[in-house]
């Protein structure tokens, strides 16, 4: 009932989009698997009803326009970080100089920093899943998927609530209308290719569900809980990687003019409060 009532709702909104019709497995899924798909499905439901909600935030942008902060966060980055860009913002400052490199270098940069950007969507759920399948038969890695899970649920649902609070236009927005709010047909006209370089990362914001959604940085914000959430292991090979991928991610969402610093630290510090959140949840339900 509910997969076709959100289906329906995208239908009637016209913001329906292909991979969405693969929602429809869940049907019979939910109804053919045993125990252990049931299972599968309660356990994962948190992160499921974040995407949901998320993508529906694209019915919600258009009513955010008037109250998207534009010039406030470009002073306040330039103001706490123009002195790694010369004066301007580092978002800025990496995407000139992209545009006007078009050697080996510059195309290297590029498409790394577009494949880094876009593990963003794999490499947390990737985790997640594998402890889920370890936490099969060893309750300490399921108590390590129940930490995730939790974790990652309050920073989600956080982000969310700021999103629709407190909309902040990213970089990119300045780099093509300068300090103008958003308007209907400014986000219509919107053209990627001169705001940020390289066709998977433009590809992959036109059909962002929320254009203004810059602060907090989800991209920022995962690496560094990720990092809070496995620091109990005796792995400085896993901390040592997490910590890698943290710094090449923060460093991919401003050189591909996606964030400003001050997105990522404020990502970071909300991963700080979810992390701090989710210690006294997991002693609540029995989980160390």
């Amino acid at each position: 009932m509910f997969v076709c009532a959100y289906l329906a709702l995208g239908v009637a909104t016209d913001s329906v989009r292909a991979y969405h019709w693969f929602m429809l497995l869940a049907i019979p899924g939910a109804l053919l698997s045993a125990e252990r798909g049931r299972r599968f499905f309660l356990d994962w439901a948190p992160l499921f009803a974040f995407w949901l909600v998320y993508d529906r935030l694209r019915l919600v942008q258009p009513l955010l326009y008037s109250r998207v902060a534009v010039e406030h966060p470009f002073l306040l980055e330039r103001a706490a970080f123009g002195w790694l860009a010369k004066g301007t913002v580092p978002a800025h400052s990496a995407h000139a100089w992209l545009a006007s490199h078009h050697g080996t270098l510059a195309t290297t940069v590029e498409w790394a920093a577009q494949i880094v950007y876009f593990s963003h969507l794999f490499v947390v759920p990737l985790v997640i899943v594998a402890l889920w399948l370890l936490g099969s038969s060893r309750e300490h890695y399921r108590a390590a998927f129940l930490r995730h899970i939790r974790g990652f649920t309050v920073l989600n649902f956080s982000a969310i609530l700021v999103y629709v609070l407190l909309p902040v236009a990213p970089p990119w927005w300045v780099t093509l209308n300068g300090m103008a709010r958003p308007t209907t047909e400014l986000v219509a006209h919107a053209n990627m290719a001169a705001a940020m370089p390289g066709a998977l990362i433009q590809g992959m914001i036109r059909n962002a569900s929320q254009w203004f959604a810059a602060v907090p940085s989800l991209h920022g914000a995962y690496p560094v809980l990720l990092l809070l959430l496995i620091s109990r292991s005796r792995s400085r090979l896993a901390l040592a990687s997490v910590a890698f991928y943290g710094c090449t991610m923060w460093i991919a969402t401003v050189v591909l003019n996606q964030h400003y610093v001050i997105d990522l630290v404020a990502g970071a510090l909300l991963a700080i409060g979810a992390w701090r959140v989710e210690r006294p949840l997991n002693k609540r339900h029995g989980v160390n």
